[in-house]
């Protein structure tokens, strides 16, 4: 099992809980492209709470991650 331990994913002292694409992908060094197929598949949740930015639950992120490790 992989554990990713967040990747950096605080600001300050408070760690977050949703990504958007873009962060997420230099996160965890996975195409934009890719997480967007993804999300359109339907394989991975995103949410989309001002009508514009795609975020990403990080826990979320980590489970399909851990799923598509070969």
């Amino acid at each position: 099992m992989i554990n990713f331990l967040h990747l950096g994913c605080q600001k300050g002292n408070i760690m977050q809980t949703f990504l958007k694409i873009r962060e997420a992908s230099k996160l965890y060094g996975i195409g934009r492209d890719c997480l967007y197929n993804a999300i359109h598949k339907g394989e991975l949740q995103a949410y989309k709470p001002n009508g514009r930015d795609f975020l990403i639950k990080v826990s979320e992120l980590e489970a399909w991650i851990e799923k598509h490790v070969a």
